[in-house]
């Protein structure tokens, strides 16, 4: 029930459209799937530190020399699987989780919070916190070389965003700026908000190649 239309609204205030909905209990099992992500959340968050702790002791020459007297040879994939139960690249996941700083990770459940106060979907598990991570690493290197992020790079910024709102508009195109060639990509949502890697310069020219080329139709 999110975007929702003025004339939407006010249909599903109508009474008799809610109780043969039943948009209570829908609400209320929303927000309890809702609650129940984040507390799973949590818990995984727990299990990331201490695996990323367990496995570095495992590493450790003092953990191979006894492994080694005991006759046990584990591999990580039988680290992960015997100790915590998981697969090799899900334990994998929970490592690198355990390893990010705590700031991030307070960042990116903020970001999820928001996103969930303004009726968005979030990814709130640790395969999008990893997401969320790298994509924000690649912006922050781009950004301490004095560079914007493009091409391939760009889409994955793109596509690790905590929150996919829908999009309302869409430009993608390939134009030749300041003597070189670049990829220039913008897409505005529903919300208003415009989503882009390129500068603001950048999509300026791009607009105003776009608007030579649709004078000449």
């Amino acid at each position: 029930m999110n975007n929702l239309l003025s004339i939407e609204q006010a249909l599903l205030s109508n009474e008799a459209v809610a109780n043969g909905l039943n948009l209570t209990a829908i609400k209320s099992a929303i927000k309890a799937e809702s609650n129940a992500q984040k507390n799973k959340f949590v818990k995984s968050l727990a299990l990331s530190k201490l695996a990323f702790q367990a496995h570095a002791w495992f590493k450790t020459d003092e953990a191979k020399a006894i492994f080694a007297d005991s006759g046990v040879h584990w591999t990580t994939e039988d680290f992960g699987k015997k100790i915590f139960g998981v697969e090799k690249s899900y334990f994998h996941k929970l490592v690198k989780a355990g390893n990010l700083e705590e700031e991030k990770v307070v960042e990116f459940n903020s970001l999820c919070n928001e996103a969930e106060s303004q009726g968005h979907k979030v990814n709130r598990s640790i395969a999008g916190l990893l997401t969320w991570a790298k994509a924000t690493a690649t912006a922050e290197a781009a950004s301490a070389d004095g560079q914007e992020a493009d091409g391939e790079d760009g889409q994955e910024a793109e596509a690790a965003s905590v929150v996919r709102a829908e999009a309302l508009l869409t430009l993608s195109f390939k134009a030749t700026l300041v003597g070189a060639e670049r990829n220039v990509a913008l897409r505005v949502n529903t919300d208003g908000t415009a989503v882009t890697s390129n500068t603001k310069a950048e999509i300026e020219q791009a607009m105003a190649l776009l608007q030579a080329a649709l004078s000449s139709l």
